[in-house]
């Protein structure tokens, strides 16, 4: 008799706390989830900070916070479950009565992009683990992952020289209606840049050495069609994203000059509301900063076709540094490069391939610049 009261009386413990817990455990718990800064570029390290507390008597025992993120932010270890381009990570915590605590996990971005955490998942249950419960907790924190700023310095290579035995290592922008004195011929420079004084002075083949001013605004047009007849998503990801890297760099040497810049790009971004991409000429660093967003949500698709593109913008850009950033070169693309270079602009054509290189024409300013 003795033992059947026992049972029983463990029956009816058992019962009565899965019926509190099951009611009451996630009650009055304050959960955040939030990234110690929300824009970074890509590698950059940051942290991923939980903070929870249990503002009520009743303990919490165990509890599973189940955080879905980006595979591209990389935390967690061996804690964490990579499927789908999506990563699962597991925390556990004890929380006593009126108890708060905090959480820091360090992250690695992996790669450009907007991230955001909209969700975890509380899991929890009675004293003893017989029963669990999960629910959906809101978060909503985002993370801002620009593209990392790569040193083109000395990358540049003259498009005549295709094996790659000639770096140009200089900056591409300057300013071509301010001549500050010469220097020496450099292969692959253009032959209209002659400095002829200079020349029959030195007895050495000089050029116009150009200087950069302000005022000279400069305007990027960029390919994310990895081959010429591409229809879907983009074929080569790799070089569109190193593209990526050239332009976010561009845009950041742009921004330390000072100069008012413009990009063009030939689709969209994954929150941004046109087909194309064709912002408004400024400088700053908050234009900039929204130049960056963009290459952040940047879609790896193009839109519209490259020349179709350029067609389409070549009347609204005007004295202008244009440099046109593409995998690949065609007639179609020179012949859409020298209108616009006829509308008083100033063409740099960069290459990330050299698919069609040998199109490129010697008065079309061109260089190779290899991943």
């Amino acid at each position: 008799m003795e033992i059947i009261a026992l049972i029983i009386i463990i029956y009816v413990v058992l019962k009565l706390q899965g019926l509190i817990y099951k009611r009451y455990v996630f009650y009055n718990i304050n959960y955040e989830c939030q990234f110690s800064k929300s824009e970074c570029f890509e590698g950059d390290e940051l942290l991923l900070i939980e903070s929870i507390e249990n503002n009520k008597f009743l303990p919490v025992l165990w509890l599973k916070v189940s955080i879905h993120s980006s595979e591209w932010l990389s935390f967690a270890a061996s804690r964490s479950i990579i499927s789908n381009e999506s990563r699962h990570a597991m925390s556990s915590f004890f929380l006593r009565g009126y108890q708060k605590t905090t959480r820091e996990w360090r992250l690695k971005c992996l790669k450009r992009g907007v991230f955001t955490i909209e969700n975890v998942t509380f899991i929890s249950g009675d004293l003893f683990g017989l029963k669990s419960i999960s629910i959906p907790v809101p978060v909503n924190t985002t993370l801002k992952v620009y593209p990392s700023i790569i040193n083109l310095e000395d990358r540049f290579i003259a498009a005549s020289f295709q094996q790659g035995d000639t770096i140009v290592k200089r900056w591409i922008i300057d300013d071509p209606f301010i001549i500050s004195g010469a220097r020496e011929y450099n292969p692959g420079d253009s032959m209209n840049r002659i400095h002829w004084h200079a020349t029959a002075r030195t007895g050495n083949l000089m050029v116009k050495k150009y200087d950069f001013t302000s005022q000279h605004s400069l305007t990027i047009v960029f390919n994310v069609q990895s081959v010429e007849n591409e229809y879907q998503e983009t074929v080569d990801k790799d070089i569109i994203e190193f593209g990526i890297k050239v332009v976010a760099t561009i845009l950041d040497k742009g921004l330390s000059s000072g100069i008012p810049v413009r990009m063009c790009i030939n689709g969209t971004g994954v929150n941004w509301g046109s087909d194309t991409v064709f912002t408004k000429e400024s400088a700053g660093k908050e234009h900039v900063c929204g130049l960056m967003e963009i290459l952040a949500e940047l879609k790896l698709k193009a839109n519209k076709s490259f020349e179709l593109f350029m067609d389409e913008i070549s009347s609204d850009v005007k004295n202008s540094e244009v440099i046109i950033i593409t995998p690949y070169t065609s007639e179609g693309i020179i012949e859409k490069a020298r209108e616009m270079q006829n509308n008083t602009n100033r063409i740099t054509l960069l290459l990330l391939d050299t698919d069609g290189i040998e199109n490129i024409p010697e008065d079309i300013y061109s260089y190779y610049i290899p991943k």
